[in-house]
């Protein structure tokens, strides 16, 4: 609860400025019995005439036992990393500046290492941003002999190939009302 208060904090803060328009996601998901590794391409826009500078908060699942053992933050629109201030146990805040009229995009990425028989990817804060992304893409690769038993959110397509299986989502319009969590 206090790491949700603290995202809405976060975002409620910056709404009063100019904000940034959280609109694409597209993360691929790597998931064995020890690690569950997560890298995600976002896009962020500025549709206004002024310059849209904020901290962004990015939450990390709190598991017990579930350490977060490595974090990639990535600028990708300037080709630089980026600092972040890490928020023990619950994610990571960075600032996020946005030319008027322009879109940047950022890679972040962590692993966890897992304790229990899920994974969890953590959804529901898109509804802090007041509006669903436009467009989100979800990939799940796993050994073809490690067994998914449940998934919060069904997959549209399921691909082998070689030693793997891929579970795939494509969502238009997407507010999530849920976390995506993978049982296995």
């Amino acid at each position: 609860m206090k790491k949700a208060l603290y995202f809405i904090f976060i975002v409620s803060t910056i709404s009063f400025a100019q904000r940034a328009d959280f609109f694409k996601e597209d993360i691929t998901f790597r998931l064995d019995s020890l690690h569950f590794d997560v890298e995600g391409y976002y896009w962020f826009a500025n549709n206004s005439d002024k310059a849209v500078n904020s901290e962004i908060f990015y939450p990390f699942p709190d598991l017990p036992g579930g350490t977060i053992d490595s974090i990639r933050l990535f600028y990708i629109t300037s080709g630089q990393l980026t600092v972040y201030k890490l928020e023990p146990k619950y994610g990571m805040t960075f600032n996020l500046f946005i030319p008027p009229k322009d879109t940047i995009l950022y890679q972040i990425g962590y692993r966890q290492k897992l304790t229990g028989n899920s994974a969890l990817y953590i959804l529901r804060s898109t509804k802090a941003w007041g509006k669903p992304l436009q467009q989100a893409e979800y990939k799940l690769i796993t050994s073809s002999r490690f067994i998914i038993k449940k998934f919060s959110y069904r997959p549209d397509k399921i691909y082998n190939i070689d030693n793997n299986k891929i579970y795939y989502w494509k969502k238009i319009s997407f507010m999530p009302d849920k976390d995506m969590i993978f049982y296995f």
